[in-house]
């Protein structure tokens, strides 16, 4: 939950392990075989990938890929090889960066025969199913595990103005280190041949729909059964290119490219820390990241329930780790800059900051005091006044008096997630870690208002927010939030990038 990140929604709804083993892995192969001019005859999909013990796929590695690397600022060739830390992560990064600078997406006309991944190669183009299919095969090839790779073929659904569009596509999922699958897009593409011109509206949601899932070992379904209409090896067979390059690109750029320009961070950086971010798809332009799933919430990541102190100290914690290693932490990175974005746009420090030239002074958590332009008070008569918001009764008998006076002069966050006081389905799904639960001041965040009452992190005005009564006055928060954000993402990452 916080200032929209992505488009992309629920990738997480999906168990990309996939669901259950289709036994006959049987496509029609739509060429015909060698010597004659009509007729094609059936593979087993699963032979387009190859792993490890394929020549072509080493020496593509170690020379093409080796050469690639060195082109790469701060990234190392010996960072690739060993099995350190975050070097998974760094191959499967580097793979998809090589893939989409070096090889030439073209276009489909027409149901087409998928290449293998040697003649992808030779060729240097291919359209999505082929660039998918060498993207999986150099991450077997460089030693990642096929239990942590597979092919999806599936719908790109999106939503323009309300109205469902589905596009046919294929892609890669790669289960990063931390045990998080993550979107490989194989239509992002540097050189792109017959370019055509694409409607740029872009959508205000997206979703990767999985139809299949498989690897060099097995064959799934991910649907229920009801869902497949035709034989599986007829369904195999359909193109499924139909989704443009530059439309993918769009849709997958986040706030990250706001903050991360291409003088202070390296683009292949910006494009591995970018796969991190999906939005959810029940609100607008809230996001869910692998800090939001199911399982995983901890509201001081997100300064939540009034965290604000234990907030800041996992962000210090988290870039001091990247500044420690930065190509080995960018996941810590990630964490860190998720959360400074929940801070604006989930506290109540974009109220009471100071505010210089239109720009909102960037919050100090070494000096908290500082960059106020006011104490915060919540009392009667207020800006901020209690009295407008609800509190969990469940929780905490108090009034709200008792609740300004317990937060008198602390910036605060909305309660989220507590027992007894759900305002939707995303928060009925979610839950505090226990030990926050017991711990005695828990009552007193009981008197917080609800997060959906005081947040800004839409870009419109939600139904459920109280704070700002006007949409002139919610926009004008949010803009200032959202740029102050973006700001302080820069700087962190400036000041702690040690490549």
């Amino acid at each position: 939950m916080c200032f929209s990140f992505s488009k992309i929604s629920r990738s997480h709804n999906w168990n990309w392990d996939g669901e259950r083993i289709v036994h006959e892995s049987i496509v029609p192969s739509s060429r015909p075989p060698v010597g004659h001019s009509k007729g094609n005859y059936d593979i087993d999909v699963r032979e387009f990938l190859v792993s490890e013990r394929n020549v072509v796929m080493r020496r593509t590695l170690e020379k093409e890929i080796k050469k690639f690397i060195a082109k790469l600022p701060h990234a190392s060739w010996e960072f690739f090889r060993s099995r350190d830390p975050g070097s998974f992560d760094f191959r499967a990064n580097v793979i998809a960066e090589f893939v989409a600078k070096e090889i030439e997406y073209t276009p489909t006309n027409g149901l087409d025969p998928w290449q293998f991944p040697e003649e992808t190669l030779a060729l240097k183009s291919g359209d999505c199913e082929d660039r998918a299919l060498l993207i999986a095969s150099l991450l077997l090839a460089s030693g990642i595990s096929s239990f942590n790779v597979r092919v999806a073929l599936g719908k790109f659904r999106t939503w323009t103005k309300g109205k469902q569009h589905d596009f046919d596509h294929v892609w890669v999922m790669y289960k990063d280190e931390a045990g998080h699958w993550q979107v490989i897009e194989p239509a992002h593409a540097k050189k792109i041949q017959k370019q055509t011109k694409v409607k740029k509206d872009l959508p205000e949601q997206a979703e990767y729909v999985p139809f299949y899932l498989f690897n060099d070992v097995h064959l799934w379904q991910t649907q229920q059964p009801s869902v497949y209409k035709k034989k599986i090896s007829e369904d195999l067979k359909r193109d499924w290119s139909s989704l443009h390059p530059e439309f993918a690109g769009w849709v997958h750029k986040s706030v990250l490219n706001k903050a991360l320009s291409a003088d202070i961070c390296p683009p292949w950086v910006l494009n591995s820390l970018n796969r991190h971010f999906t939005s959810v798809l029940w609100q607008k332009s809230l996001t869910v990241d692998d800090v939001d799933l199911p399982g995983s919430y901890d509201p001081r990541d997100h300064f939540d329930n009034g965290y604000i102190t234990d907030g800041w100290n996992l962000v210090k914690d988290r870039l001091a780790q990247f500044e420690q290693e930065s190509l080995k932490n960018l996941n810590a990175f990630h964490l860190a800059a998720h959360a400074i974005a929940d801070f604006y746009a989930h506290t109540s420090y974009g109220h009471f900051g100071s505010v210089s030239n239109g720009n909102l002074q960037l919050f100090d958590p070494d000096h908290p005091d500082a960059s106020l332009a006011q104490k915060p008070d919540y009392g009667s008569g207020s800006s901020f006044d209690f009295q407008n918001f609800s509190r969990n009764t469940n929780l905490n008998k108090g009034t709200a008096a008792d609740a300004a006076q317990y937060w008198q002069g602390q910036i605060i966050s909305g309660r989220y997630a507590q027992k007894g006081d759900t305002h939707g389905a995303a928060e009925a799904l979610t839950f505090i870690p226990p030990d926050l639960v017991k711990k005695k001041d828990f009552s007193g965040r009981g008197l917080l208002p609800h997060h959906n009452e005081i947040a800004v992190d839409e870009d419109t005005r939600g139904k459920a927010h109280i704070l700002y009564t006007g949409n002139k006055a919610y926009s004008e928060q949010y803009q200032l939030r959202y740029d102050a954000a973006v700001r302080h993402i820069r700087d962190a990452f400036v000041k702690h990038w040690k490549p």
